[in-house]
């Protein structure tokens, strides 16, 4: 009888049916109390952030605060370092419980975080306007600051809003960790009901398949068909895929292509701008009103601009897309190339450029020369009207703690080259935003340029299997730092559609 049953279509189906929604029901089950348990530990992790964030800015303000008070009683600067390292992180700090305030599970909680920040900002710049008064020789000034009500006021309400929030925060987490525990007693229940009814549907299952064994042996031969079939299916849907992936080779490189054109298309009506611009310019300046002169001079510099972002974007894609193939690169030469090539910036700006003596590297000889061209013009151009530049281009061994965080580091001989001067540098902090596209730090009408000098020479590093990075003081100079291998072969070379879109 029971063979009979498990014969028939429809008993299956009602034991399958069952065996589902069981399985379903649990799964439903085991996957709501995961997602609240989830759901409650990312709440108290937003509420510890929320807490360590306050926190890090109060310990902060008192550092700073102290800092200021033991240079005031002592006039010994000593007491300033604590406080001007505080200084230098006391912004991350406030960037830190601003973003964490957008998180928290107090309604009102943004709005007392934006009044602890608007305090922070007072109350430290107040201490920073004692300190400097003491610098500047005003200590009686600065005394009479200190002692004042309204940094004691400050003080008060930071102190006092601090402790709000600091409180509620721990409320909260209290009221998350009290649900949290619940919630696991209730997950015990659940693991115990789910591994009750799995044993269940384990035992009916075995039961079943024991039963069916002989019907087992007989589609066993069924079934090693249908597995051929599949595999021959894989396959050809892997040949299919593989065509697909070269279709998308084509493709991309027929894009880059067309970008290509497209950049140069671009230049025919900037070009007739210009010459019409011109010739406005020299010829109609007489019946032009100064207005409209001014109006000339903005459209052709606007133009201009055009034309050179254009032209740097190009340039930006073909590092990648137009690069020549690696050969022995004597780096003597290149630099010397690239100092005849700026020779007339030099003479003009009286600029020193002293070179270490160089390697030959495997390398592309015309993007190794753009890279230090930039680099050496950089160091020609952001420097001050009054300092005749001085540019030094170094060669050493680089540090195994240098080498730790490059890739394929143990399989070439590797070199370091710095390029440092004397110009008005940077702060610290823009260090790594300098090498994107676009990034100035400084407006047009100071500096020239479109910001892609640097991100072109990051690219030319990499592909060179190389890194770059940049140290710097504001108004102290800058050092570009270059870590590339003596022997390599261009970045990607071993990947297929690399080496296809190199090809184009």
């Amino acid at each position: 009888m029971i063979n009979r049953l498990l014969s028939s279509i429809y008993s299956w189906i009602v034991i399958v049916v069952t065996v589902i929604v069981i399985m379903t029901a649990n799964a439903f089950y085991v996957v709501s109390t995961l997602n609240d348990l989830s759901s409650l530990e990312a709440r108290l992790f937003t509420t510890n952030r929320v807490i360590n964030a306050v926190n890090r800015l109060h310990v902060a303000v008192l550092r700073v605060e102290s800092g200021q008070r033991g240079f005031l009683l002592t006039n010994n600067t000593n007491y300033l370092s604590d406080y001007t390292e505080t200084l230098s992180v006391v912004n991350e700090f406030m960037d830190e419980v601003e973003v964490s305030a957008f998180s928290s599970d107090i309604k009102e909680q943004s709005k007392h975080i934006s009044a602890l920040l608007t305090l922070t900002k007072l109350k430290i710049n107040k201490v920073i306007e004692a300190v400097e008064l003491t610098k500047a020789g005003r200590r009686d000034d600065a005394l009479a600051l200190v002692n004042s009500d309204k940094g004691f006021e400050l003080y008060e309400q930071f102190e006092s809003l601090f402790r709000e929030i600091d409180e509620s925060e721990r409320d909260m987490q209290g009221t998350h960790l009290a649900n949290l525990m619940e919630l696991r007693r209730d997950s015990v229940n659940t693991l115990i009901i789910s591994s009750a009814t799995s044993v269940l549907l384990i035992i009916a299952v075995f039961i079943l398949l024991k039963i069916n064994s002989r019907e087992h042996e007989k589609y066993q031969a069924d079934l090693e068909s249908i597995n051929e079939a599949l595999e021959s299916r894989i396959e050809a849907r892997t040949q299919e895929l593989s065509m697909y992936s070269d279709e998308l080779a084509r493709s991309n490189r027929e894009l880059e292509d067309f970008a290509f054109v497209a950049s140069h298309d671009l230049q025919e009506p900037l070009r007739k701008i210009r010459a019409f611009g011109n010739r406005l310019e020299s010829g109609y300046a007489d019946v032009i009103d100064e207005r409209g002169q001014d109006f000339l001079a903005r459209m052709l510099n606007a133009a201009e601009r055009m034309s050179m972002l254009i032209s740097d974007l190009l340039a930006f894609s073909r590092v990648s897309t137009r690069g020549k193939e690696f050969v022995d690169v004597d780096l003597n030469t290149a630099l010397a190339s690239v100092v005849s090539d700026l020779e007339i910036a030099i003479d003009e700006k009286s600029a020193t450029v002293t070179i270490d003596d160089m390697p030959t590297v495997r390398g592309d000889r015309s993007q190794l020369e753009q890279l230090f061209l930039n680099l050496i013009s950089n160091a020609l151009k952001f420097q001050p009207n009054d300092v005749a530049p001085e540019v030094n281009v170094s060669l050493s061994k680089p540090s195994d703690d240098e080498l730790a965080s490059l890739l394929m580091s143990d399989e070439f001989e590797w070199i370091k080259i710095d390029v440092k001067d004397n110009g008005i540098g940077f702060d610290q902090s823009f260090a790594e935003k300098i090498f994107a596209p676009f990034q100035r730090l400084h407006g047009r009408s100071q500096y020239k340029g479109t910001g892609i000098g640097l991100a072109v020479c990051r690219r030319i590093v990499e592909r060179h299997n190389g890194q770059i990075s940049a140290t710097s003081i504001s108004g102290k100079g800058a050092t570009f730092t270059i870590l590339m291998p003596i022997d390599s072969e261009p970045f990607g070379t071993t990947n297929t559609s690399g080496e296809q879109q190199n090809d184009a």
